[in-house]
Order: structure tokens, then C-alpha cells, then sequence
């Protein structure tokens, strides 16, 4: 009889000591080692999944890369086509409501150019397919306080609206 078969039979509980299942602490070992194996890979897959918190930061760090680093087409891959950005001019006080391709559009001025600025997330609140987002990019003169609405659609994070304060430095 192959191992495999004895294996099978012979059972964890069986009791019996006969010639065929005096093995049966190596069989009792084996199985254990199995079953071990099985439980660390679940768990080894369930680590290599990325959480909706690690996804929403690599959302939001695309595009502060990619404003850092005037690479456009990164920055696009974030906003779901339909975004918009509305702000409140602080020169004119006027309300400002800017589609994202428009926005985009005037980015390509500085591709390629490296801005002088520092980013950092401030925070991610998370609830199922919602999320926010509030980011800090500091120039040497001012300060913008981005506020970004995302949307899980399609298993990716989009960034559906933006709305943003500059703050002057005194």
C-alpha cells in the first residue's frame, strides 16, 4: 500500500496499531505539516492584497508626484474624467468651477520641470467606496490645502473632485 493510500485510510483517530499504521505519528505529522502549509499561504496571499488605504495613498501620491515632477499624464490617471475642480479665488473672491481636463491642459506648461515644493498627506478617511483625502503641497511663498473626494469604481480609486485653499506665506 503507498504511503498516500495509507495515509488516507488509516485516519487521525483510528486507534488501531496494526502493521500498517505503526507509522502513523509520522502520518499524524505529515497531515499537521499540511495544514500548516495551507493556513500559511492563505495568509501569505491575504498579505500580498493591497488594502483600500495603501490604494487611496498610491492615488494621492501619483498625483503629488506627478505635480512635483510636471508629469501630466500621471496626474490624469488619477481623476476620474468627469472630475472637477472648484475653488474660491482668493484675488476676486469669484467661485471657480474648472474641469479636470482643463486643469490638466494647463499643467503641460511646466512637464518635465521639477517643482520647488514639499507634499504630505495630512489624512484618509475611508468608508467602503468613499473616500477623502486632505493634502498639504508648501511652495516657498504660499501653501495649498488640497481636499480630494474619491470613488472606488471598477476596483480602482478615482479622485472625482477637488477642491483646494493657497495660503500665502507672511
Amino acid at each position: 500500500m503507498t504511503l498516500w493510500k495509507q495515509w488516507f485510510l488509516t485516519g487521525i483517530g483510528s486507534g488501531q496499531m496494526t502493521k500498517k499504521n505503526v507509522n502513523k505519528p509520522f502520518i499524524i505529522m505529515q497531515k499537521l505539516m499540511l495544514i500548516f502549509c495551507c493556513i500559511l499561504m492563505q495568509c501569505s496571499l491575504a498579505l500580498a492584497q493591497k488594502s483600500d488605504l495603501d490604494l487611496v495613498k498610491e492615488t494621492v501620491q501619483n498625483y503629488m508626484d506627478g505635480g512635483t515632477y510636471g508629469d501630466t499624464a500621471k496626474m490624469a490617471k488619477v481623476f476620474h474624467p468627469t472630475a472637477f475642480m472648484k475653488f474660491v479665488d482668493v484675488k476676486t473672491g469669484e467661485f471657480r468651477d474648472v474641469p479636470i481636463a482643463r486643469y490638466l491642459e494647463g499643467g503641460k506648461a511646466s512637464a518635465g520641470k521639477k517643482a520647488d515644493r514639499t507634499t504630505k498627506i495630512v489624512n484618509i478617511d475611508i468608508t467602503g467606496t468613499a473616500a477623502q483625502a486632505k493634502l498639504e503641497l508648501e511652495y516657498p511663498t504660499f501653501k495649498f490645502i488640497d481636499y480630494f473626494n474619491l470613488l472606488k469604481i471598477n476596483g480602482e480609486w478615482k479622485v472625482v473632485s477637488k477642491i483646494f485653499f493657497r495660503e500665502d506665506k507672511k
